[in-house]
């Protein structure tokens, strides 16, 4: 069993990855490495053998990654808005001792160009093998396309159902197969026409076209992806009921040889094997398909990994099975003649000094400019004299000077929530003024403060004691010494807002009423969902509007309308439609006009690649009663799901009781998450 962890930071679920008895031997006669995708979890895996035969899994974080080709010599994957060429360099040679810690591999895979093509939901990628032209599925745009030097993509062929190219995911186009170095045939989750309708169709509308010739040559699937021709016959995984099988073409139906538990998607073959990826099921996904049902036949329930099946026996002989963190594969790939992988990441020191160049032999390494600064963090804290050890170790606490945006990340192990990602959405407005409890040396905990000078006031942002030092009071303490830090520095008052878990609930209210804080408020309900499961909500489709309503795109906005709703300001200032304008999202910020004049909008921003916020819904008092805004707020709910953004978020301040009772009974049901926004202070 392998387990890997990515920081001390908040606990994530440890990744373990186990596989049948004889999985490893059946790579190492196969002479094989396999590499999949997980894109839910940002990772491409590579899974080998150590040279003392245990198991290999190599990882490296891109974003989204989705489509895996391989090549003798090279991967080809798509990412969010990229598509990648990612070579591959055999270590046998010069360079390889100049690298410790790649000693044990036999292969290095070193991203080489990347086409950027903008989010389109990129799923299969095949490579014509006379041209190397790359073809990818185009599932935003429910197309065939290639890269193009001056443009995002260039279609080279739509399924004749769908009457234009625009970016609604109108079929969910998925998976390619080639035959004779051509796209020749692709599988796609319905015949739809209508943005998203797709979704509507999951069980069983499930098509295999014809690339050449137009039709349809089997229907009634659920799900399909993962088309390829091997040994003459086309494969493919129906991933709606868990089922691997091929398209009998003679009577255009689906023969199913194995069944896997699990929704499938990626396959791969090697002499008389097919490898097939699994995934779990997400917030419900498994709803009215048939794989529920085969699954609670079977007694078991879903798994993420890989099954490996002998073709010639139609039977399950080998697996890989992943727990934790990681819950969603899209594709896998083999990777012929390599024992053990491994990929350069984007960024570090690997990326600027591991060298190719024609007759180099090898990887050539070149010297750093600049020695690597990865001690101590910089600003090393100052002790606090005669800090008392709550606990029967001696803990130190110290007091943390001259932070910024730089030197807090280099702390983000330690930080929560994390400040990395903090910095990324929000300007410093302030000094940062931390403490520190270390153990033997070893950081534990950390307390991080932003004072605010004008108003003598100060906000903690981070706060985090790991997992195996809690409940010894060592929170107590740091909150107690930033404290008196913050009112050494002028400041009057200490602020505190947070999402309430279950951590919260134990640890920090607690150490706050301990320390004599104002008993916590709720400020917002917070809640967060997927489009797939945002869809399942009947009343999206069922609001209307009479005709003297129009919603229109808020990018249509005049400067007059806009200046005229600045004038009569009669919405709150929290609902202004006017904040945060540089992430603003028009995809689907929406304005409400009724007899040519503005009354409403709801707009939204991009929080995140993969997360709208919905900010601001507001109708003018006049129509609030009768419910005018839920038309425009379901419209603009409808286009996301169109879209390739999962994921949508929301936030209703408190005493809001309308919208919180509107939330309750409508949205609630479909939401993936639902907390509150709390908020204490303290004066100092």
């Amino acid at each position: 069993m392998i387990q890997l962890s990515n920081s001390a930071s908040e606990p994530s679920p440890v990744l373990k990855i186990t596989c049948s008895r004889h999985f490893q031997d059946w790579l190492h006669s196969q002479q094989i490495s396999l590499a999949f995708t997980t894109y839910q979890s940002n990772r491409l895996f590579l899974i080998g053998l150590k040279p003392d035969g245990q198991l290999s899994a190599f990882n490296r974080s891109f974003d989204r990654p989705m489509g895996l080709y391989a090549t003798d010599e090279r991967l080809y994957m798509s990412t969010r808005f990229h598509l990648w060429q990612i070579e591959g360099i055999s270590v046998n040679t010069a360079g390889k001792e100049s690298f410790n810690s790649y000693q044990d591999y036999d292969k290095i895979y070193l991203p080489r160009t990347g086409y950027i093509t903008g989010d389109l939901n990129t799923h299969d990628v095949v490579v014509l093998p006379e041209s190397e032209e790359i073809v990818f599925v185009n599932t935003l745009f429910s197309c065939l396309a290639t890269v193009h030097p001056q443009y995002s993509f260039n279609p080279i062929w739509k399924p004749p159902f769908i009457s234009k190219l625009v970016p609604e995911d109108r079929c969910h186009l998925n998976g390619v197969a080639v035959v004779e170095g051509k796209p020749r045939y692709v599988t796609a989750v319905s015949d739809s026409d209508v943005a998203s309708n797709w979704r509507q169709k999951r069980d069983k509308g499930g098509v295999i076209m014809d690339v050449q010739t137009d039709e349809v040559l089997v229907a009634g699937l659920s799900m399909p992806h993962s088309p390829r021709v091997y040994n003459g016959k086309l494969w493919l995984l129906n991933s709606g009921t868990g089922e691997f099988g091929y398209a009998d073409l003679d009577t255009g139906k689906f023969e199913p040889v194995a069944f896997c538990p699990g929704f499938v998607r990626g396959l791969a073959f090697h002499n008389h094997f097919a490898i097939v990826g699994m995934s779990k099921p997400r917030d419900g996904r498994l709803a009215g398909l048939q794989l529920e049902q085969n699954l609670a036949a079977r007694g078991t329930v879903a798994y993420c990994g890989l099954m490996v099946i002998d073709l010639n026996a139609g039977k399950i002989v080998h697996w890989l099975q992943l727990d934790g963190e990681v819950c969603e594969l899209y594709d896998v790939a083999v990777l012929p003649g390599v024992r053990q992988a491994a990929i350069i990441g984007l960024e570090g020191d690997e990326i600027e000094r591991l060298v190719t160049f024609p007759n180099a032999q090898g990887i050539v390494i070149t010297k750093p400019a600049v020695a690597s600064a990865k001690g101590e963090p910089i600003n090393a804290p100052s002790p606090i004299p005669d800090s008392p050890s709550p606990t029967s170790f001696q803990v130190k606490y110290q007091m943390v000077h001259n932070l910024d945006v730089a030197s807090s990340c280099e702390y983000d192990a330690l930080t929560f929530p994390s400040l990395k990602k903090r910095w990324q959405t929000r300007q410093l407005r302030g000094d940062l003024l931390g403490v520190s409890a270390s153990v033997g040396g070893q950081l534990v905990g950390f307390a991080i403060a932003e004072v605010l000078p004008e108003d003598k006031r100060a906000e903690i942002i981070s706060f985090l004691v790991v997992p195996e030092f809690r409940n010894q009071k060592i929170g107590t303490q740091l909150l107690y010494f930033l404290e008196k830090g913050l009112a050494d520095n002028g400041c009057r008052q200490i602020d505190i807002s947070y999402q309430q878990t279950q951590i919260t609930q134990l640890a920090l209210e607690p150490i706050l009423r301990k320390l004599s804080w104002q008993p916590p408020e709720s400020k917002f309900l917070l809640c967060k969902t997927t489009t797939e499961k945002i869809a399942q909500a009947p009343w999206l489709y069922k609001t209307k509007l009479p005709a003297e309503f129009e919603i229109f795109p808020w990018q249509e906005l005049t400067q007059a309308e806009a200046q005229k709703i600045i004038e009569r300001k009669d919405y709150p200032e929290a609902l202004s439609p006017f904040g945060d304008a540089g992430r603003i999202e028009f995809l689907n910020s929406l304005g409400l006009r009724y007899q040519g004049e503005v009354i409403g909008w709801v707009v939204t921003h991009r929080v995140a690649p993969d997360t709208i916020r919905y900010s601001s819904l507001f109708v003018s008092e006049n129509f609030q009663k009768f419910g005018r805004g839920i038309p425009a707020l379901a419209e603009a709910i409808r286009r996301q799901i169109a879209s390739s953004v999962p994921y949508c978020t929301y936030s209703i301040a408190w005493e809001n009781e309308a919208m919180r009772n509107f939330s309750r009974r409508r949205i609630e049901p479909y939401l993936t998450f639902c907390s509150e926004a709390r908020h204490s202070f303290k004066q100092l």
